[in-house]
């Protein structure tokens, strides 16, 4: 059997020199493809594009080996997003949102085809929320409708990964500040027959994505995979947290046997 390796990882809308040290960290990684989280059209951003288009094209290092795929859905209103990178050719590339939706780039779908299989990639940038009734009804809006179209599209060989901004209702330790529907949110993803990927290669282990100022942990990116697909390994790379400092996130990344 094959493995395909994909990790995501929030890159926090980086400047032009924390962009410079992502590409280098990611570089460097040997995973298939990336799933980039708060994404924007900004400098920083548009570099990342830019560097792995054009990767191998440079005077030092013309017609290298290696080639990579970009998809960067860029909302005409600004908004946050998604970018994924691949080291495999798309076959498609997509969002369910139209491009003048607020939500546009906060989805971004792509299909593969790896060992005979073809493999659908969905990556999320869920929206934050504070107390306001505006920003409470634009996470529960994008909630709504993703979680409309997971149950009317085929879970087969799918895999939904990404910063969501939720956690399961038996997260440890437990926040009072998240609201019955986004438990649901999490939730649904089970219902539909995906496997909380961390969760089934490490039970009983607690390990989070953020850590906020007061050294409470949260697990906010996901990786959900089909139970079609054979799940070898899910972990979290936290040294772009705590280490390397790239981003305020950790990574976390999926292994799959095809």
């Amino acid at each position: 059997m094959s493995e395909i390796k994909v990790l995501t990882l929030n890159i926090g809308n980086p400047s032009l020199e924390r962009a410079h040290k992502q590409v280098k960290w990611l570089e460097q990684r040997d995973e298939d493809i990336f799933v980039l989280t708060e994404t924007k059209n900004s400098e920083g951003c548009h570099f990342i594009e830019d560097y792995f288009k054009n990767y191998g094209y440079d005077l030092f290092s013309l017609n290298a080996s290696r080639q990579y795929y970009v998809y960067f859905p860029q909302s005409t209103t600004n908004d946050l997003g998604v970018m994924i990178v691949s080291k495999i050719p798309f076959v498609k590339t997509y969002s369910i949102f139209n491009m003048e939706d607020k939500y546009y780039s906060r989805f971004a779908g792509c299909e593969i085809v790896y060992e005979s299989q073809n493999i659908n990639i969905i990556g999320l940038y869920v929206p934050s929320r504070d107390s306001s009734i505006e920003k409470i009804s634009r996470k529960k809006d994008f909630c709504i409708e993703v979680a409309n179209y997971l149950k009317n599209t085929s879970q087969n060989n799918r895999i939904v990964c990404g910063d969501f901004n939720i956690l399961s209702k038996d997260h440890i330790p437990h926040y009072s500040t998240f609201l019955n529907w986004e438990y649901r949110f999490y939730d649904l993803f089970i219902e539909l027959g995906y496997v909380d990927a961390f969760s089934y290669c490490n039970k009983n282990i607690n390990d989070y994505s953020w850590v906020g100022r007061t050294n409470d942990g949260y697990r906010y990116d996901y990786f959900f995979a089909s139970n079609s697909l054979n799940i070898k390994q899910c972990n979290f790379v936290h040294e772009t947290r705590t280490t390397n400092r790239i981003t305020d996130h950790s990574a976390i990344f999926l292994s799959l046997e095809i």
